[in-house]
This record gives structure tokens, sequence and C-alpha cells, in this order.
């Protein structure tokens, strides 16, 4: 087995210099290539260990634009194996690269109220529905795809008596493990959103939950390895398959403010990570862990989070918009990097308030919003979903509002692909 994940996996600012994690059974050397239009732009070789992961961070800085990464393993002289994948290197002066760069898709949405707008259409989508829903959202330019979660459940941490026996949500897909499943027309969407990824080249993060909200404890984590053995059987093959993203979140103060709760609680986020990540790594070796925690006073509880980030790969934080004169991005970043943990931005692409249902916001706002997160690589959207929508989209998720933002978004990407020299071609 050979394997490259690049983080960030499809676009990148030229101020970025992306992260490569190889694996290899049996390779001792990896060239890796630059090309356009079959010439080499640059080029780097790095030594592996056969048998482990090697990480290391290359500089694509001097290609801008549309390019061809090569992979050639090599074992002594001998070549043994190569693969390509294309990427996207942004002009700019910034990390970000001003685009939404990957969105959240609900498969189900799991607050009825905040769904009021779409999750009734939701229910009503088809296999080959989901995998028009993913190529629409390919046409935007956004590469990214995380499911929120794979089975619905109502419960929260404390307030259940669960275990990975008496398990009783729903699944989204044809499970063997628990027998509940949510009333949906898709047979197994899971499989029909990736399957359009693969052809779109788009990459997937598998939304392993939920178990119960804010909820890490050992029964917790038993359940996510199962989860996860049976995801990476049924669905490891694909080529947009990504990684994993734990669904269950948590605030930035962690337990601290989640009464009754004992604050001490955070510990078990710390064993939680260390565990699942370890776990996965087995079942793939260079494949990320994603998490989205809320950024409430998350720098305040610094030291409990270099803890528990050093287990994640990449943390992607909500809710900076809701409270704009508090905003710590900067400091969360800073503990980021202390960890070695990648930080993007999970971008609330509805308007405040929302106790109504989620409406998408104006794209003078959503534009507004992209840049207060230009130190970070990446920025996800939450979510595609319901809050944009193809014009000719035949179910109405979001209304009026979703179709109109969709509509001048896309006008926007053409426009940023223009200005940067890139034409029309599209990835």
């Amino acid at each position: 087995m050979n394997t490259v994940t690049v983080i960030p996996a499809v676009r990148v600012s030229e101020q970025v210099q992306p992260e490569f994690r190889v694996f290899s059974h049996e390779a001792d050397a990896l060239q890796i290539d630059v090309l356009r239009g079959g010439c080499i732009l640059l080029g780097c070789t790095r030594k592996l260990t056969p048998g482990k992961t090697s990480v290391f961070r290359y500089s694509l800085k001097g290609a801008v634009g549309d390019v061809e990464l090569r992979f050639r393993f090599y074992r002594g002289e001998k070549e043994v194996e190569t693969s390509s994948a294309p990427y996207q290197v942004v002009p700019g002066s910034v990390p970000a690269t001003g685009l939404i760069d990957g969105c959240w898709i609900s498969i189900c949405h799991w607050s009825e109220q905040e769904a009021v707008f779409f999750n009734s259409e939701l229910k009503k989508m088809r296999d080959e529905d989901f995998e028009r829903h993913i190529e629409e959202m390919s046409l935007l330019g956004i590469r990214g795809v995380v499911i929120q979660n794979v089975f619905d459940s109502s419960h929260y941490v404390g307030r259940h008596e669960m275990t990975c026996g008496s398990y009783d949500g729903r699944a989204f897909y044809p499970s063997g493990l628990y027998p509940g499943r949510m009333p949906l027309a898709a047979r197994d969407p899971i499989e029909a959103v990736l399957r359009a990824a693969d052809r779109c080249g788009m990459h997937v993060l598998l939304g392993v939950g939920l178990f119960a909200w804010f909820d890490f404890s050992e029964q917790s984590l038993e359940w996510h390895r199962r989860v996860a053995r049976e995801l990476f059987q049924r669905y490891g093959g694909h080529a947009s398959f990504y990684g994993w993203y734990v669904s269950e979140e948590i605030m930035g103060d962690l337990y601290y403010s989640y009464m009754p709760h004992s604050a001490e609680r955070w510990k078990e986020l710390a064993v939680f990570f260390r565990e699942f990540r370890t776990f996965v790594q087995e079942l793939a070796p260079t494949k990320p862990v994603a998490f989205a925690p809320n950024n409430v006073r998350f720098h305040l509880y610094a030291e409990e989070w270099k803890t528990i980030l050093p287990f994640v790969d990449i943390l992607i934080p909500f809710a900076f918009a809701r409270d704009p004169e508090h905003l710590n991005v900067v400091q969360m970043k800073q503990i980021c990097d202390e960890c070695g943990t990648h930080m993007w931005v999970d971008m609330e692409m509805f308007r405040e308030p929302f106790e109504d249902g989620l409406v998408p916001k104006t794209m003078e706002a959503l534009l507004r919003e992209i840049r207060q997160y230009d130190a970070l690589e990446q920025c996800y959207g939450y979510q595609y979903t319901g809050l944009m929508n193809h014009p000719a989209s035949r179910f109405s998720l979001g209304g009026e509002p979703a179709k109109e933002l969709y509509a001048r978004y896309l006008q926007y990407y053409q426009a940023r692909r223009a200005a940067w020299g890139y034409g029309e071609k599209q990835q």
C-alpha cells in the first residue's frame, strides 16, 4: 500500500506550505513533482521509512495556478508506483484562498426547527439526487465535503444511559451494526455522495456520529470505533474518502460552563481523541481526524486544549460571527500551531438570529465574513445543504434565498478565477 494525503486536499494559497502525509509498506523514497502541461515546475525527494507514516511540508510557491502533483515511490533505484492528483495554488498575500474551500452537507438535519426550510425535502431525495447535490456543489469550486453525521441521535452527554449495545440512534445508510433507520427515500446516500465526489475530484470527511452530543465517554469511544470500522469497510475504497470528522462537537470552554457536569470531564476528550486517532490510523494511516468545537472562550482554556489537540489533525471551529467583538481567531491559531494542528474555520452561512430556521446570509455579508479568516488556510461553510441550492434544482432546499446565494457566489467564484488568469477550466 502506497498512500499520500495532502492537507489541504485540493487548493491552497501560495503563502501556505501544504502538508504531505505518506505511507508505504515497501518504498524508502518519494519523488514529488509539480507539473503543468507535462512540464515540471517544482520537485523534491523525501526519504521514507517502510511501514511508518512520514509527514513533511513543501512549498508550492512559484507554481501558481492549476497544477498536477505527481508522486513516484522508489525502493532503492526501482520505481514501484506512480500516482497523480490535480491541485490548485492560489495567488495572494495571505494564507486564505478567499473562497469557500469546503462545506458541510446534511443527509438529514438533526434539528427540525433549524432545518424547517429544507429537511422535508431532504427526506424525499434519492441516491441520484444526492449525487446531483454534490455535482452542483462542485460547480461553485467547493472541493471539500463534510458529512455532518451518519447516525441520528437526540441524546446529550450525561442525560442518557446508552451503551454500545443499547444504542438507539438511526442510521442514514445500510448499517449492519444497529437496526434503526432514518426514514429517507435514499437507500445509501453516503455511497451516493462519495460516488459523485469521486467524479468531481472532491474530498469527503465522513462524519462519525452521532452517539450523543458532547459525549466523549468510554462507551462513545467504543461506538465510534465500531462505526468507523464499518464506514471504512463500506466506503474506504473511494478515491474521495479523505478522512474522519467527529460529529459530537463541544464548547470552546469545554465543560466549564456546561452544568451540572464536572469541569474535569474535559479529560475524556484527550483520551477519546488519542485512542480514536490511533484506531483509525490503523485503518488508513494517512487520513486526518477533524473536529469542530465552537470558539467561545477557547483561548482561556489553552492548557486543557493543548492536551487534546495533538490528537486532532484539523480543528474547524465555529460561532465566530455570533460575537464579533470577541474574535479570537489569532489566539486559537497560535494554540493550534503549538500543537501541530491545522486550524480551518467553520463559517456559519446563516443569518443571525436563527430561532425561526436557518436562512442564508446575503452575498455581501458572506464576503465580509470570509475576509475575517484571512489568517487561516481553509474556509469551510456550514452548510451547503439548505443555504445554497442550484437555481434549477427540483428540490426546495432553502427556497429562493438559497438559489440566489448559489447564483451570486458562482459569479464571484468565476470572477476570481478569471482575475487569477485561470480561465474557466475546472478541476
